[in-house]
Formats: C-alpha cells, structure tokens, sequence
C-alpha cells in the first residue's frame, strides 16, 4: 500500500469518526438506541500520595539518624533536603486547596501507612540502614517522575526537582 493511499484512509476514517460524533452517529448504540457514552476516567491529583510518600522517608531518615549517630553526616542532609520537599509540597497543597488546613492519611488512602507506634523499624545495621533509604530515593524518584506528567507547568517543575534531588540522594548513597 502506497504512503498517500494510507495517510488517505487514515484522514477519512478521522473525518468519519469527527463526523459521526458531531451528529450522534455511531455504531455503538445502546439497547434503546441511544447513543452508548463512556466518560473518561478522571485524573487524581497524586500530591497527596506524594506528600505521605515524602512525610515517611523523612521519618525513616530520622530513625536511622538517631540509631546510627555514626551516619548521622551523610544523612542529615538527605533529612534536611527531604523535609524541605516536604514543606514545598504540602504549601502547594494547601495553595490549590485552601480550606484544608493540611493533609491528612485520609486524604491519602493509598499512601504508605506508619505503625500506630509512630516508630518506624529501623534495619538491623548502618548498610541496611543505607541501602533501604537509597531504595526509599528509588521509589520516591520514579513517583515524582510519573506525576510530571499530568501536572500543571509549576507542580511539573516542582515534582521535576525533586526527583533530580533525589538522584543526587542515590548517588550519595551508592
């Protein structure tokens, strides 16, 4: 088959379906004959996932800093970069969503849960300690690199350093 004689199919088969939505033609038709609609799927705002994401790893880093003091000049930057993350995402949290004081596990049913102790386990040594916050980074990186992608230009940005900030943490601790 010849390029212009596909890219001629191809248009008419657009120009079929344009019209056809257009004049409520279709050849998907209900049981009563009226026209079958499927809505799109709405899109949901990850902010809150990513704030409980973020929220954890910064209580993992505060626990591995206080069982490791030994650790404690590598890590603290990391907490300190991660906390900062932190504030940044819930401020543009609480900008789109002004009368919510703050976020909530509620708001987040699919987050990362923290025992009810409120302590976090702690690996059994410095290297598993390291290790599973370079995983944390791992994680976190590739969440905020998927939610670039339905963001607005700002939370893009936004989510963009951060997951370039959390490169850097991984090859910190590599």
């Amino acid at each position: 088959m010849r390029r212009r004689t596909f890219l001629s199919a191809v248009g008419g088969a657009a120009a079929l379906a344009i019209a056809s939505t257009v004049t409520g033609c279709s050849l998907f038709r209900g049981d009563d004959g009226a026209p079958t609609v499927v809505p799109a799927p709405a899109v949901s705002d990850p902010i809150t996932g990513l704030i409980a994401t973020t929220r954890l790893h910064v209580l993992r880093l505060d626990a591995a800093i206080a069982a490791y003091p030994d650790q404690a000049p590598l890590l603290t930057p990391l907490r300190d970069d991660r906390a900062a993350q932190l504030s940044g995402l819930e401020a543009e949290y609480a900008r789109v969503n002004p009368t919510v004081t703050g976020v909530s596990s509620a708001d987040a049913p699919t987050a990362p849960t923290v025992p009810a102790s409120g302590q976090v386990p702690v690996p059994p040594s410095p290297e598993a300690a390291i290790s599973s916050i370079r995983g944390d980074a791992a994680t976190a990186q590739v969440q905020f690199t998927d939610a670039v992608s339905n963001a607005s230009r700002y939370r893009a940005a936004l989510y963009g350093s951060i997951a370039a900030a959390l490169a850097s943490h991984r090859a910190i601790l590599a």
